[in-house]
């Protein structure tokens, strides 16, 4: 499937409407696009010409990868010595771990910056989503962010999705339903 324009047109519209009061959604007030992976380049130049885009329509829109603060959540675990099968089965379920895992700690060095950005009505725009996995959910990610007070949120999301829920690489997000506007 490639690069779609009149969807991520819609996904623009939509972010829009959700600025402006008028997407009621399913609960959060994102707007989320899911994308083959393959397309991630045309994803990032699309992205990239986005806030200049809301910018014409009066929106002040701030785009943000979520992979460096995977990685600055990773810091920690960088010189762990992994001896034996054990090591890594224990690696990866703290890892996996909703809370105190890979998405709580990504969540810890995000939240505030997002949370600053928004002060002042800045729409947030998640990319570079994929440095989650296989660790972390991007519902989960998403629902933490929301309890941490950040709202208005696009998400260009390297998956697809089904009814409400998303898929990463063909494997179903386990968290459940997604709880905000998919655009299809």
């Amino acid at each position: 499937m490639p690069w779609d324009d009149a969807r991520f047109d819609r996904f623009v519209e939509a972010l829009t409407r959700l600025c402006r009061g008028e997407l009621a959604g399913y609960g959060y007030p994102q707007v989320i696009l899911p994308y083959p992976p393959s397309e991630e380049m045309a994803c990032i130049e699309a992205v990239r010409a986005l806030p200049n885009r809301l910018h014409g329509v009066g929106i002040a829109c701030d785009v943000v990868p979520v992979a460096p603060s995977v990685a600055g959540a990773l810091k920690r675990h960088a010189g762990r010595i992994l001896e034996d099968q054990d090591d890594y089965r224990r690696l990866e379920a703290g890892l996996s771990e909703p809370v105190n895992g890979l998405v709580g700690r990504t969540v810890e060095v995000l939240a505030p910056e997002l949370t600053a950005k928004q002060a002042d009505g800045r729409l947030i725009v998640l990319c570079r989503l994929g440095a989650l996995y296989p660790f972390g959910h991007v519902s989960a990610l998403l629902d933490q962010l929301y309890r941490k007070g950040v709202r208005n949120m696009g998400v260009v999301y390297p998956g697809t999705a089904e009814g409400t829920s998303l898929k990463f690489l063909g494997r179903l997000d386990p968290t459940g339903a997604y709880r905000g506007h998919i655009v299809t």
